[in-house]
C-alpha cells in the first residue's frame, strides 16, 4: 500500500499531469521550486479552508494574465510574474479574489469533478467577493494590513464590469413581495406598468433581456462604487501621492509602490471610458460628463516599463467616448424635434458632420494602427459601434417620417412618391441620402460581426462588452435588412450572421452563458427573417409597379436608385418595432445598444 501512496504523492507534486485547463487554454505551471511563492499562497484563507491548494490558485492566476487580462486595459502585468504576487495576496485581498473568481468561471480544473470543482469554486469566490464589496460600500474596513479600500479594490470593480460572474445569468435567491402570492393581477391602485413591461418572447426575456439587465444593473453600480472610492483615494487629484506604507521596506517594495502610482495615474481615464461606455449603452446620465478633463499618467518615470502603447489606446478611446457623448447630446433631441416637424433642414447638416468627425477619427488612430498595436479589435469594434449608432438615428427618422405619412391624410402626405406605391415598396419613400443611412448601418454591422468571427478562440475569454457589441450589431443589422435591401446585399449579411451564430456557438464556455443562449435565439430569428424576405422576394414577381409609374418622383429622390430594379429589392411590412430605438412613442434615451424589448417585427413573422 505505500507503494501506492507514494505513487500517488508523486503524482500530485507533478505540474505537468496535476494543472491543465480546458482545450481553450494553455496550462502554465507555476515555479514550484519558489518556496516563497507556494508559502504565501498556503497562506490564504481559502487554501487553507480546502477550496483549492496553492498551485492550483497560481495557476488561475497564470491562466487570467495570459487569457484574459490582455483583453482589457484595465490591469498592467505587474502581478503576472510569481514574486510580486506576495503583495496582491496580503495588500490587495479585493482585487486578488476576484481575479480568481473570473478565472474559476472560464478555466476548469482537470481531473475528476474537474468541472464541478471550478463550478465550486467560482460560486464561492463571487460569495465572497460580494461580502467585501459589501464592507467596502458600508465602509467596515478591518484593522489588518489587508485593506479593502485600496487601488486594487478599484480595479476589481472595474473587472467585475468586464467579467460577470454566473450568478448573473439567474435571477436572486430570494425574490418577491410577499403580494406578489396573493394579488398577482394588476390591480387599478398601482402604478402603470414601465416600457420593461411590455410582452415579448418569454424565452428572449428570461434568456437575454433580463439577464443583461442584470448585468447592466451590477455594473453600473459597481462602477459608481469605483468612482466614489477612487475619489476617496485621491485618484483625481493631480498633485496627491499616495501615502508610504511603513511595513513594506526593500527594493521590491519600492518597486510595488512604484507601480502602485503608475496604477493610481491609470484610474482616471479607465474610469472615464467605462463609465460613459455603460452609460450611454444603458441611456443613464454619466457621472462624469465628456467636458471634464481627464489626467493621463506621466510620460516621465522611473520605470522603463511604461506601457506607452496603453496611453495611445486610451486616448483614442477618451476621444470616442467624447464622441459618441456628442453624438447622443445633439443627435438624439434633433431627431425628435425633426420627426415632428417633417423638416430635415436642420438634422441632416448636423448628422453629416458627426459622421465627418467619425471618419476623422478614424483616420487618425484606426488607419495607422497595425495588427500588433494593442487593443486593435477594441477600437475597431467600438469604432463600428459608434458608426452603427450615428447612422441609425438617420434611419430611425426614416421610419417615423413613413409612418407619420402614413397616417396622415391623402392631401398632406409627401409628393415624393405615389402613396398606393407604397404598399408594395414603402422604403423607396426615401432619398438617395437617406437610404445611405440604411447602407452605412448594414456595412457597419458586417464589419463588426466579421471582426467578431475573426476573433478565433480568444472570443471565449472576451470581455462582456464585446458580447453586447455583437448583440447590438446583430440586432441593427436585421432592422435595417427588414427596411430594405438588395438581394445580393441581403445574401453576404445572412452570411455573416450565420458565422457569427457558429462562432458563438463553437465555445466550451458553461451552458448558461449569454453568449451560447443568445447564438440559440439569434438562429431562429435569422431564419425566420431569411424565409420572410425569400418569400416577399418570390412573390412581388410581376406584381411591382413598372418605373413609369413614378411620375410624380423627383429626379433627385431617384439618383442612386437607378441600378435597383424592383424585383431585386427586399423588405418587410412596416412595423414601428424595425426602428432601431424603438416606437416612435418611445424613450429614445432608454436603450442605445439594440438589446431592447422592440424586436416583434421578428417574433410575429410566421416559424
Amino acid at each position: 500500500m505505500n507503494i501506492l501512496f507514494e505513487a500517488a504523492l508523486q503524482e500530485s507534486n507533478n505540474p505537468s499531469h496535476n494543472m491543465s485547463t480546458t482545450d481553450n487554454s494553455q496550462s502554465i505551471a507555476p515555479e514550484l521550486t519558489d518556496a516563497d511563492v507556494l508559502r504565501v499562497w498556503n497562506a490564504c484563507r481559502f487554501v487553507k479552508m480546502g477550496w483549492f491548494s496553492a498551485q492550483e490558485a497560481m495557476t488561475f492566476m497564470d491562466l487570467f494574465f495570459e487569457n484574459m487580462a490582455p483583453l482589457s486595459p484595465v490591469l498592467t502585468d505587474f502581478f503576472a510574474a510569481h514574486k510580486n504576487q506576495y503583495y496582491l495576496v496580503t495588500q490587495e485581498p479585493m482585487l486578488c479574489y476576484t481575479i480568481l473568481m473570473i478565472s474559476s468561471r472560464y478555466h476548469t480544473l482537470p481531473g475528476v469533478g474537474g468541472y464541478s470543482r471550478s463550478f465550486f469554486i467560482h460560486h464561492r469566490l463571487w460569495q465572497h467577493c460580494q461580502h467585501l464589496l459589501l464592507r467596502i460600500t458600508l465602509g467596515q474596513e478591518k484593522i489588518s494590513k489587508a485593506k479593502t479600500r485600496t487601488i486594487g479594490s478599484v480595479e476589481a470593480l472595474l473587472l467585475m464590469s468586464e467579467w460577470h460572474p454566473r450568478a448573473l445569468q439567474f435571477p436572486p435567491e430570494t425574490d418577491g413581495w410577499d403580494s406578489d402570492f396573493l394579488m398577482t393581477h394588476q390591480d387599478i391602485r398601482d402604478p402603470p406598468s414601465l416600457n420593461e413591461d411590455i410582452p415579448v418572447s418569454s424565452r428572449w426575456r428570461e434568456d437575454v433581456v433580463e439577464p443583461t439587465k442584470r448585468f447592466e444593473r451590477m455594473s453600473w453600480m459597481v462602477l459608481n462604487s469605483a468612482l466614489a472610492l477612487a475619489h476617496e483615494l485621491g485618484v483625481f487629484d493631480s498633485t496627491a501621492r499616495l501615502a508610504r506604507q511603513d511595513d513594506l521596506v526593500g527594493l521590491d517594495a519600492e518597486r510595488y509602490l512604484e507601480y502602485l502610482e503608475v496604477r493610481r495615474q491609470r484610474l482616471p481615464s479607465l474610469l472615464f471610458t467605462f463609465i460613459n461606455a455603460l452609460s450611454s449603452r444603458i441611456g443613464c446620465t454619466s457621472p462624469m460628463p465628456s467636458d471634464v478633463g481627464i489626467s493621463m499618467p506621466e510620460t516621465r518615470t522611473s520605470l522603463q516599463s511604461i506601457d506607452r502603447d496603453w496611453l495611445l489606446f486610451m486616448n483614442a478611446w477618451i476621444e470616442l467616448m467624447k464622441l459618441t457623448s456628442s453624438v447622443t447630446d445633439t443627435l438624439f433631441p434633433l431627431m425628435n424635434v425633426s420627426s415632428l416637424t417633417g423638416s430635415s433642414d436642420t438634422f441632416i447638416p448636423v448628422l453629416e458632420r458627426k459622421q465627418v468627425l467619425l471618419a476623422s477619427w478614424q483616420q487618425r488612430y484606426l488607419n495607422i494602427s497595425d495588427s500588433s498595436f494593442p487593443f486593435t479589435d477594441t477600437l475597431f469594434i467600438e469604432y463600428q459601434h459608434l458608426r452603427i449608432l450615428t447612422n441609425s438615428i438617420g434611419m430611425q427618422r426614416i421610419v417615423q417620417r413613413v409612418l407619420q405619412n402614413q397616417t396622415q391624410p391623402r392631401s398632406r402626405r409627401d409628393s415624393v412618391i405615389d402613396y398606393s406605391f407604397i404598399e408594395r415598396a414603402r422604403q423607396l419613400n426615401m432619398t438617395a441620402r437617406e437610404y445611405g443611412f440604411i447602407e452605412e448601418v448594414i456595412d457597419g454591422c458586417c464589419q463588426t460581426l466579421d471582426k467578431i468571427t475573426l476573433l478565433g478562440e480568444s472570443l471565449h475569454f472576451s470581455p462582456m462588452r464585446i458580447l453586447f457589441r455583437t448583440i447590438s450589431a446583430s440586432i441593427f443589422l436585421m432592422k435595417a435588412l427588414a427596411l430594405g435591401v438588395r438581394n445580393s446585399k441581403l445574401q453576404e449579411a445572412l452570411q455573416i450572421l450565420d458565422r457569427t451564430i457558429a462562432t458563438l456557438q463553437d465555445s466550451n464556455q458553461d451552458d448558461v452563458h449569454l453568449k451560447s443562449r443568445y447564438a440559440a435565439l439569434l438562429q431562429v430569428q435569422v431564419t425566420r427573417l431569411r424565409e420572410s424576405l425569400v418569400s416577399s422576394y418570390s412573390g412581388i414577381g410581376n406584381d411591382l409597379l413598372s418605373p413609369d409609374s413614378f411620375g410624380n418622383m423627383s429626379a433627385m429622390d431617384l439618383r442612386g436608385f437607378s441600378d435597383v430594379t424592383m424585383n431585386d429589392w427586399l423588405s418587410l411590412p412596416l412595423d414601428p418595432s424595425m426602428a432601431p430605438f424603438g416606437s416612435a412613442e418611445g424613450d429614445f434615451g432608454v436603450r442605445l445598444d439594440g438589446v431592447d424589448l422592440d424586436l416583434d417585427f421578428l417574433w410575429q413573422l410566421p416559424p
